[in-house]
């Protein structure tokens, strides 16, 4: 995991799709898009390489928040309004899987909790791999946000 501002983001050598990402980001334009699902990078034979989930929702209990993880992709998530933690543990292999991993979708859950990691500035950004459970969206306190959850296919 990677808990940082968008100003440092050209710090970590992650390679030309993150660098894409973050520039998305970094676009003013991007933080007015109405919640939806847009691609920003397609492979000649249909994969989404790099895609954004933009969302806005209630924040939760952390209870009601379940532990994923996905394999394919990595997260770069990013709050535009609002503000949540998210729980944090690396993904080992005491975790019981509560439901199991979708191929098609690339998530999978376990059961346990994570340690809760809020946003703690505006321009926070984390990065999530496959190594990384994680549960968005907890609450730090009842509140709406718009986020974005920008997924960097890997490989």
């Amino acid at each position: 995991m990677i808990v940082d501002t968008l100003a440092n983001a050209g710090s970590y050598p992650l390679g030309p799709r993150f660098e894409k990402a973050f520039a998305w980001l970094r676009d003013p334009a991007n933080a007015n898009l109405t919640p939806g699902h847009y691609v920003i990078e397609t492979a000649p034979d249909g994969i989404e390489l790099i895609y954004a989930n933009v969302q806005a929702y209630e924040t939760r209990t952390p209870e009601n928040c379940p532990l994923e993880y996905h394999r394919d992709y990595a997260d770069i998530q990013y709050l535009f309004e609002g503000t949540e933690a998210i729980g944090y543990r690396p993904l080992t292999a005491d975790l019981a899987e509560k439901k199991p991993y979708s191929k098609e979708n690339d998530i999978g859950f376990v059961e346990g909790t994570g340690t809760a990691v809020p946003f703690a500035t505006p321009d926070t950004f984390f990065v999530l791999f496959p190594s990384d459970a994680h549960a968005p969206g907890q609450r730090t306190t009842a509140e709406r946000v718009r986020k974005v959850v920008l997924k960097v296919r890997l490989g």
